[in-house]
């Protein structure tokens, strides 16, 4: 199960080109993503309830219904002892199937008898609703009883946002590192000069869901146009 979100272009138009020696600060992080999906191949595992996650401290095995719950208030702890969830693939991936079934059972919970077409969070992390879901007071109670369960999706959704914009870069890097001369190199760095605008907007991302639930992930560029990046995973 994997979402692709590489097959996508979130390009700003009108930004302003800069040198393509700034792409070398992405080639580190893509190394390092690559290292780590490399290392789940072999070390990916569950423990106890506890899914085996990338974050800021390495690879640490973490109870994700302790981990939402518990970033409501961190009590007795530092913010800075939290491990921070990093954006990779495996994170995402696993994210999805966690929110999925967490929604799928909220839904159930509280008789709700169709999820919304979409979810999204805007850019304060706030909740937005399709304006004809008729189920919108319901759910949004629902979530006040269990904050948990928003947070899950919104992390899902932040996650994958940030994803998504390692993979643009990696697409930059890649036709970089083919290119023949420097013309050809002048040009690639044209077509990403967006990359490295300072002030782009983030990839808009929207949680859409069948009517049983099942989520998909997709990205929506400034234009609001939407393209899939993901598919319908069957739990």
């Amino acid at each position: 199960m994997e979402i692709n979100l590489l097959s996508n272009r979130y390009q700003q138009p009108d930004a302003t080109t800069k040198s393509a020696s700034q792409g070398s600060a992405f080639a580190e992080l893509f190394n390092a993503n690559l290292i780590t999906q490399s290392a789940h191949k072999e070390t990916a595992h569950e423990a106890s309830g506890s899914v085996l996650m990338d974050t800021n401290k390495g690879q640490q095995d973490i109870d994700l219904a302790g981990y939402f719950s518990s970033e409501q208030t961190h009590t007795g702890s530092s913010l800075h002892d939290v491990p921070l969830l990093l954006p990779t693939q495996h994170n995402v991936d696993t994210l999805a199937q966690y929110s999925e079934q967490a929604f799928k059972q909220l839904l159930e919970e509280y008789n709700i008898p169709s999820p919304p077409a979409t979810v999204e969070f805007d850019a304060q992390g706030q909740l937005l609703l399709p304006s004809d879901y008729p189920y919108a007071g319901q759910l949004k109670q629902a979530f006040a009883e269990k904050p948990q369960v928003q947070e899950a999706l919104r992390t899902t959704a932040a996650l994958a946002s940030h994803y998504a914009g390692l993979m643009e870069a990696m697409a930059y890097q890649t036709e970089m590192l083919a290119a023949k001369n420097k013309a050809e190199e002048a040009r690639i760095t044209d077509k990403y000069s967006y990359l490295f605008d300072d002030n782009r907007a983030k990839t808009k991302i929207v949680l859409s869901f069948s009517s049983a639930g099942d989520m998909l992930i997709a990205g929506r560029n400034m234009a609001g146009e939407q393209g899939q990046s993901g598919q319908n995973w069957p739990f």
